[in-house]
């Protein structure tokens, strides 16, 4: 008997069928048992997602609301450092999204009944090797078009005196909280989607409307590039397989968002948007565009998975 850490006789745990897409992993046969564990699933993390992301960033900010001696009512302290006002509120919010990951991967093991692996890839497993890979070329791609598009403006240097720990709290927790959203969009919404459709480009769609709609108020610049972001990593994840390049490039966006406004002074500012333009809208969806073309072209190049063996690879159906 083979036991995993999630718990249970691994054994029992079924695979993708063979020759799969990354959006038809959780596909099974008959139909209508893929409806209803897509049904059951999404409602489980919805319910877990709505239960856990307070719960842990509340047991959080509790701590370091005694930590602080009481700053005012809790209720105050609370308000203000999840509107990153607080070092302490990015570091609450970040954890408390990282956590999706564990909540989806437990979903695809106890409803679906497959293994977690297969919600990082279809290979299976995270591709640790290509992610890394995917995160340099985001950080030349996405700061190249960045600083092009910022010529003649030179950067705002003001920071606050606590700079260097909100540097190290972006550096330790953007990457999570970014890897907690493509757990969640790209990765179980993704396949869910995908196990009740035939389309993969009708999941990856479905996951880049539910990214946009709960990011809440937004303006129509803004909506359409975070609707554009959805896009391209969810046809990131099924053409390269995995989660790894939305993974990488979706933390390095984060980390340098979050540290140049933390540069300007500007970090509370950057955790409310809701206005963005048109033109810098543009130039978000072309650096997107870039990162994600030469990210794909390095995945053929490494000859990444993009479909679950097949059968004559040694990998049994169970």
């Amino acid at each position: 008997m083979k036991v995993s850490l999630w718990g249970g006789d691994t054994s029992q745990l079924g695979d993708p069928a063979p020759k799969a897409s990354y959006a038809g992993v959780l596909r099974v046969e008959p139909v209508s048992t893929s409806f209803q564990q897509a049904i059951s699933g999404i409602l489980v993390t919805l319910a877990g997602y709505a239960i856990a992301l307070p719960v842990i960033a509340w047991l959080v900010l509790g701590a370091t609301w005694v930590l602080r001696g009481r700053p005012g009512t809790f209720v105050e302290y609370r308000t203000d450092a999840l509107r990153f006002e607080y070092l302490e509120g990015m570091f609450a919010s970040h954890l408390a999204i990282g956590s999706v990951i564990i909540l989806t991967m437990f979903v695809v093991r106890y409803v679906h009944h497959i293994h977690p692996r297969w919600l990082c890839s279809v290979q299976p497993g995270f591709r640790w090797r290509y992610a890394v890979i995917c995160g340099l070329i985001a950080i030349v791609g996405l700061n190249g078009v960045y600083w092009i598009s910022n010529l003649g403006h030179p950067p705002i240097w003001n920071p606050d005196q606590d700079f260097v720990w909100w540097a190290l709290v972006i550096l330790l927790t953007a990457p999570l909280q970014a890897a907690g959203e493509e757990f969640l969009f790209r990765g179980y919404l993704l396949q869910a989607a995908g196990a009740v459709g035939r389309s993969p480009w009708l999941a990856v769609a479905i996951s880049a409307a539910v990214f946009t709609a709960l990011h809440g108020t937004q303006n129509l610049p803004l909506m359409v590039d975070r609707f554009g972001f959805g896009l391209l990593a969810g046809a990131l994840v099924v053409v390269t397989g995995g989660l790894e390049a939305a993974v990488a490039v979706h933390a390095v966006n984060n980390v340098f968002a979050f540290g140049y406004a933390a540069a300007a002074g500007g970090i509370a500012q950057a955790r409310t948007v809701e206005v963005s333009t048109w033109a810098t809208t543009g130039w978000n969806l072309l650096s997107y565009c870039l990162v994600a073309l030469v990210a794909w072209f390095v995945g053929r190049r490494m000859r990444v998975a993009t479909r679950t063996p097949g059968l004559d690879s040694g990998r049994a159906l169970r």
